[in-house]
């Protein structure tokens, strides 16, 4: 059954056609988005429309962040399946979309099953989702892991100032 799913991930992921990745999970037995997607795959979601108004970021914020935010990107990991993706992508974006950074970010959807987050994720040590990985050029910078500590919007501007150090 593993071996028929890494198949399946991998043709998925090999295809270059421009329909978002979707596949069964071996754990939650639903269908999954897995691999690279783009925010289009899941912005029409209901748990996206139903937590992306439920932070309203001030205009202080969004200044900070695009003050401090040359040569920066984000990657995004998180499971279309998991509660805390669904509260913490949204209402991340919520804030993203209005800065300067809301075209370097890029998704990456895993599914349940460890072993395949870690072969989508090889190389970003991504242990829980989501995770946040905040990059200065090129150089990961800071990272919010699960969900954030405090106001996440306080989050984001504190590992963008550290990685401007």
């Amino acid at each position: 059954m593993r071996l028929s799913f890494l198949l399946l991930a991998l043709a998925l992921l090999s295809s270059r056609a421009k329909a978002q990745n979707v596949a069964v999970d071996s754990i939650s037995h639903q269908r999954v988005l897995i691999g690279p997607v783009e925010l289009s795959a899941f912005q029409d979601s209901s748990w996206f429309k139903n937590n992306y108004s439920l932070y309203n970021p001030a205009a202080g914020l969004i200044h900070q962040i695009d003050s401090l935010s040359s040569g920066d990107s984000v990657s995004v990991v998180f499971g279309s399946w998991c509660p805390d993706s669904h509260m913490w992508v949204p209402m991340f974006l919520s804030i993203m979309s209005r800065t300067a950074l809301a075209h370097r970010i890029g998704f990456i959807a895993v599914p349940e099953s460890p072993g395949w987050r870690d072969e989508l994720t090889r190389g970003l040590n991504v242990k829980r989702v989501p995770t946040f990985i905040f990059y200065h050029n090129g150089t990961e910078i800071g990272r919010i892991v699960e969900e954030p500590k405090g106001d996440i919007g306080e989050n984001i501007v504190d590992i963008m100032k550290a990685g401007m150090k």
